[in-house]
C-alpha cells in the first residue's frame, strides 16, 4: 500500500453512496462536467436495477487520503465475454481520480489483485460494468461537455492509467454531425430508394410496446455487432433495463425500424442529450430539477445521440446495400423535424474502417476520442 493512501472496498446498493459523492470531489472546478443524475447512479451500482451485477462478478473501491475521498475503481469479471471470446478477462472501470498518483497506484493495485484473484490473465478498461455501458477513458475533447450515456474525464487521468504499466487497446471515436444541414444527394437517394421499395416498411417504435421493440432492437444490434472487438451480447434483462431507463425520456419520433417483408431488419434509436437538459441541476431531480428537465424536453434540446443502429446480417444484401446509409439519413429527417442542430454518432471503433468511411462521407467530423487500456496480469 502507498503510505499516506488508503483504499477501502464498499458494497452496493445504499452502501455505494460515497462511490457516487466522490465524483464532487474529483470534478471540481470542471466547467464542462455534466453529472449524471444522482439517482441514475445510484441504480447502476444496485444489484436489483443492475442485470450485471447479477450474472457478472465486481467490486468497487475507494482510495482516501488522510480520511478524504480522492479516488475510485471498479473490477469485474464479465463470464458472458470469456464464453464469448474464449478468454479468461479481467476488466476495470469507473476510474476517476483527483492528480494523486499515489492514489491512483493504490487503487490499481487493489483492483488487479482482486483481478488476478479470480484468475484474470490481463486487465481491460474502462468499462462502467460492460462495453455496452459507458466505454473508454477520454483522451481528446475536455472542452466539450459529455453526451448523455458517454463519459467524461480529467486531463490527468490517460497519465495516471498509463503511469500504472498500461498501453493502449483500442480507441473509440464519437462524431459531432450536423442534423440543421442539408442532408445531400446521394444519401437523400438512398433514403428515398429505401422506403419507396415496395417489400419495405419504416415505422417509429410502438410507445405502447416498448419493451417488446427495445428488445427486438437488442436482438438486431447483437447480431449486427457479433464479430466487432470486445463485443458482448445485450441480454434479455439488460434490454428490458434499458427499456425503463428510455421510456422516461426517449421520443419514439427518433426511433425507427426498417422492415422487409414483416419482418424488422434494421433499426436506429436516438435519443435527446438529457446532460444538455440537466446542465445546472447538479445530479439531482429534487426539489427542482425535474421540472427543469421536463421542461427543457418538452421544448426541445438542440442536440440528440444516436444509441444504437444495426443492420441484420441477412439483409446486407445488394439489393439493400443502403440499408445502413438510410438509417443515418432517417435520423438526419427525424431530428430535423424536431429541430435538432446536432447529434453525436457513437461510439466508433477507430478500424471499423467501413463504417469509419461512410461517415466521413457526411459532414459528420470526429470529436472526441476515448481510449480502452490494457495490461498484462
Amino acid at each position: 500500500m502507498t503510505s499516506g493512501v488508503r483504499v477501502r472496498a464498499i458494497g452496493f446498493g445504499r452502501q455505494a453512496a460515497p462511490f457516487v459523492d466522490l465524483l464532487w470531489t474529483v470534478y471540481r472546478g470542471d466547467p464542462n462536467w455534466i453529472p449524471m443524475l444522482r439517482r441514475a447512479q445510484m441504480e447502476r451500482l444496485d444489484p436489483e436495477k443492475t442485470p450485471f451485477l447479477r450474472y457478472g462478478e465486481a467490486q468497487l473501491f475507494i482510495a482516501e487520503r488522510d480520511g478524504r475521498d480522492v479516488g475510485r475503481i471498479s473490477a469485474q469479471i464479465n463470464p458472458l465475454h470469456d464464453e464469448k471470446w474464449n478468454e479468461s478477462a479481467g476488466f476495470f472501470g469507473h476510474f476517476d481520480c483527483t492528480n494523486d498518483i499515489e492514489a491512483a497506484t493504490a487503487l490499481f493495485e487493489a483492483a488487479e489483485t482482486w483481478l488476478r484473484e479470480r484468475g484474470a490473465r490481463f486487465s481491460r478498461g474502462p468499462f462502467s460494468f460492460t462495453i455496452n455501458d459507458e466505454s473508454g477513458c477520454l483522451v481528446e475533447g475536455f472542452d466539450t461537455p459529455p453526451m448523455v450515456a458517454m463519459p467524461h474525464g480529467r486531463t490527468w487521468f490517460p497519465e495516471l492509467i498509463e503511469a500504472n504499466g498500461y498501453q493502449k487497446a483500442k480507441d473509440l471515436w464519437a462524431y459531432r454531425y450536423p442534423v440543421d444541414a442539408p442532408l445531400g444527394d446521394r444519401r437523400e437517394r438512398a433514403w428515398r430508394r429505401i422506403h419507396d421499395h415496395p417489400r419495405v416498411t419504416v415505422r417509429p417504435f410502438d410507445k405502447r410496446n416498448f419493451q417488446r421493440d427495445v428488445r427486438i432492437a437488442a436482438e438486431i444490434f447483437n447480431e449486427a455487432w457479433v464479430e466487432n472487438w470486445g463485443s458482448v451480447p445485450i441480454t434479455a434483462e439488460e434490454a428490458d433495463r434499458l427499456a425503463a431507463d428510455l421510456a422516461q425520456f426517449a421520443d419514439p419520433r427518433l426511433t425507427a425500424f426498417v422492415e422487409i417483408d414483416g419482418e424488422a431488419a434494421a433499426m436506429v434509436i436516438s435519443i435527446p442529450n438529457l446532460n444538455e437538459c440537466a446542465r445546472d441541476i447538479d445530479g439531482r431531480l429534487f426539489p427542482f430539477g425535474w421540472a427543469k428537465v421536463l421542461w427543457r424536453l418538452k421544448r426541445g434540446p438542440e442536440s440528440g445521440r444516436v444509441m444504437l443502429l444495426g443492420v441484420r446480417q441477412k439483409w446486407r444484401t445488394r439489393e439493400f446495400a443502403q440499408l445502413g446509409v438510410m438509417l443515418t439519413a432517417e435520423v438526419h429527417v427525424r431530428g430535423a423535424a424536431q429541430g435538432y442542430q446536432w447529434a453525436e454518432l457513437g461510439w466508433v471503433l477507430e478500424d471499423n474502417h467501413l463504417l469509419n468511411h461512410a461517415l466521413r462521407r457526411t459532414d459528420a467530423e470526429v470529436y472526441k476520442v476515448y481510449r480502452i487500456f490494457e495490461k498484462t496480469l
